[in-house]
């Protein structure tokens, strides 16, 4: 069985040899375009030799025009697909696809929604501010922001689309905005979910694996539930939402995570209580339909030998 077919295989609900591991970490700015950057998740895999390999991907979402009132977004048109800039990514990722073993999944990273928009109108880094622009214009006049962000879900949609093309197995899509005092729950739900949901929808049309990464901290997990990806990850030690509420608010589907990413056994701890803890995560989630990984993407500086002491208690579990 290789390791597709284990990927798969996990995603069915069936029992393997042992338990897959999905970690991947940020590249320092100078390795985010070009053949430097593929350079990097080569040099990754090679160091880590990782059941999947998601792909980074650090270009960013361009609207027509710029964004100052909540009026700016009346009428507004999606970029021709040749001035979106992602082009660049697509070759990164068809060259990475070239040069990595053939059996080895790829996931390409895709920005979600609410966070594409932010980069488009605002100085990335700083989607945390729950006041920024796309947040205030939302809550200022839900109806016309909403439409205009359906022009948002048309590219990244192409985006999945030629991603697929390119050799991609799934698409790694990073939703922002769940954070619990962001959004009144009622705008969240009739506003910026189905956004999230038409994408995840059009990656499963695609044939692709759909990972849903519920990114920050202080999320209102419950709020995706309903969302029909094949894959949940979000923020475990930055909410209070545990593995097993996990089971419970998406039944059938596949839990990535349990590690936290900033610090404790995985960024600090030696290779045995990396093991233990690896064991105790497994016990909660269980084996079937579970993927061991962190709350979300490490840091560039993450210690390898941590990973790959979680590889090897991995095969044991």
């Amino acid at each position: 069985m290789d390791r597709r077919e284990r990927l798969h295989a996990v995603l069915r609900g069936e029992s393997i040899d042992r338990v897959l591991c999905g970690f991947w970490n940020h590249f320092s700015s100078e390795q985010w375009y070009g053949k430097a950057a593929v350079q990097a998740h080569v040099d990754y895999y090679h160091k880590v030799k990782p059941d999947m390999l998601k792909v980074m991907n650090e270009h960013l979402y361009r609207l027509e025009k710029p964004i100052s009132h909540v009026s700016d977004w009346k009428g507004i048109k999606a970029l021709p697909w040749e001035s979106t800039g992602y082009e660049q990514y697509l070759e990164e990722f068809r060259m990475l696809r070239r040069e990595l073993p053939q059996d080895l999944p790829l996931f390409a990273t895709v920005h979600g929604v609410l966070v594409s928009a932010y980069h488009a109108t605002e100085e990335p880094g700083f989607f945390g501010n729950l006041d920024n622009l796309i947040t205030r214009h939302l809550r200022e006049d839900p109806d016309t922001v909403a439409e205009a962000l359906k022009t948002v879900v048309a590219t990244l949609s192409r985006l999945v689309t030629e991603l697929v093309k390119a050799g991609a197995d799934g698409i790694f899509y990073a939703a922002l905005g769940g954070e619990a005092e962001r959004f009144e729950e009622s705008l969240f739900e009739n506003y910026v979910k189905p956004l999230d949901a038409a994408v995840i929808e059009h990656i499963k049309d695609q044939g692709a694996i759909s990972v849903l990464h519920i990114c920050k901290g202080g999320t209102n997990i419950p709020m995706y539930a309903g969302i029909d990806a094949d894959v949940i990850n979000w923020a475990l030690h930055e909410s209070s939402y545990t593995l097993t509420d996990g089971r419970r608010l998406f039944p059938g589907k596949t839990l990535l995570g349990g590690f936290d990413d900033r610090s404790g056994v995985l960024v600090d701890g030696t290779a045995e209580e990396i093991a233990r803890k690896a064991a105790k995560i497994v016990s909660e989630a269980g084996r079937e339909r579970f993927i061991l990984g962190a709350d979300c993407t490490l840091p560039e500086d993450i210690e390898i030998a941590h990973l790959r002491a979680v590889m090897e208690a991995a095969r044991d579990l």
